[in-house]
């Protein structure tokens, strides 16, 4: 594949695969709201808008397209999730049909399985969670991604388009806008040497989370490799973390920092959560490289180095309508 759109380029995870896909030499459009920092092709556009985002696309063709652009958590407002998420992606469908795109890759989350952290923890039928588990949504944002999934594998199995879903679960890394927002106040925290809350409820909570890069790179993988069609992913890091193991990396690269647990939200609420990323390597030969503490490193580093003060860099975006990054 050698030129590429990116809906949702200028997001959390979008910016993510936009910079990795340039460093590898490919041919990249951002499709956002949103002006990127970067330099290069930009189509201004809102994907729920249809004609106007036709109007927008008009006749290009791209080798693949990956759709980054969703709301990255529960807005409170039914209707507007099912534009967005479902409305906006569908009308990216349509128009990677039309214009013949080979892979479209769809950023999804573990949340369709039935975890959200706004929503009470239910533990998982067996672990690690592999992609057979049964998906049991139970709120509106698990439910229109998983929604998406089967709409965009709708489009796979009767229009032949070749389709990846990738379900990211809490993707850790610097920057802190969109989906990965949450990160932001603890890197402020960290930033202070203070105090630094954890996403977590105990201590002897299991979580799972994976690294900004990790996710990038396996996005290109899913929209490369031919074993990819057609099938769904988890997208995870190496292995899952203890909440005491997350509090031992917290103090060892902020020595001094007090460590609490009770950020305002946990994806296992006190419980225990991992998944399996062993379909991911049988098929595709994805493994993911970083672990959270080098997740969380990657934080402490564009903190020192003063990301904090970039505020492009960092701005929380508000929930609106319209194209924004996936969260995971």
């Amino acid at each position: 594949m050698e030129t590429f759109l990116v809906t949702g380029g200028t997001g959390y995870v979008g910016l993510e695969i936009v910079r990795q896909l340039l460093a590898l030499g490919r041919e990249v459009t951002v499709l956002d709201r949103s002006t990127p920092d970067e330099d290069l092709p930009f189509i201004r556009a809102d994907c729920t808008d249809r004609p106007a985002l036709d109007l927008a696309l008009g006749d290009r063709r791209f080798d693949a397209v990956i759709h980054a652009a969703s709301l990255p958590g529960d807005t409170g407002d039914p209707q507007q999730m099912v534009n967005v998420n479902i409305h906006g992606l569908q009308n990216v469908l349509q128009f990677a049909v039309r214009s013949k795109a080979q892979r479209f890759v769809l950023s999804s989350s573990v949340s369709a399985y039935e975890w959200y952290p706004a929503t009470k923890f239910k533990a998982p039928d067996y672990q690690p969670v592999d992609e057979e588990h049964p998906c049991r949504p139970r709120d509106m944002y698990s439910t229109t991604k998983r929604m998406q999934e089967l709409l965009a594998l709708t489009y796979w199995h009767q229009f032949q388009l070749p389709v990846v879903v990738l379900r990211l679960t809490a993707v850790v890394g610097p920057g802190g806008r969109g989906g990965g927002r949450a990160w932001r106040e603890i890197a402020e925290e960290l930033a202070d040497g203070t105090l630094v809350q954890i996403p977590y409820f105990s201590e002897q909570e299991l979580c799972h989370y994976v690294d900004l890069r990790d996710v990038g790179r396996m996005h290109i993988v899913a929209a490369e490799h031919p074993n990819a069609v057609g099938e769904v992913f988890n997208c995870c890091g190496p292995g899952p973390t203890w909440g005491s193991e997350f509090a031992a990396i917290m103090r060892k690269l902020a020595p001094g920092i007090r460590v609490e647990c009770g950020f305002p939200w946990s994806m296992a609420q006190g419980g225990e959560i991992s998944f399996s990323m062993e379909k991911a390597r049988r098929l595709i030969g994805f493994v993911p490289e970083f672990t959270l503490e080098d997740a969380v490193r990657s934080i402490k580093v564009w903190v020192d180095a003063g990301g904090l003060a970039d505020g492009s860099a960092g701005s929380t975006e508000r929930f609106e309508g319209g194209v924004r990054s996936a969260e995971g």
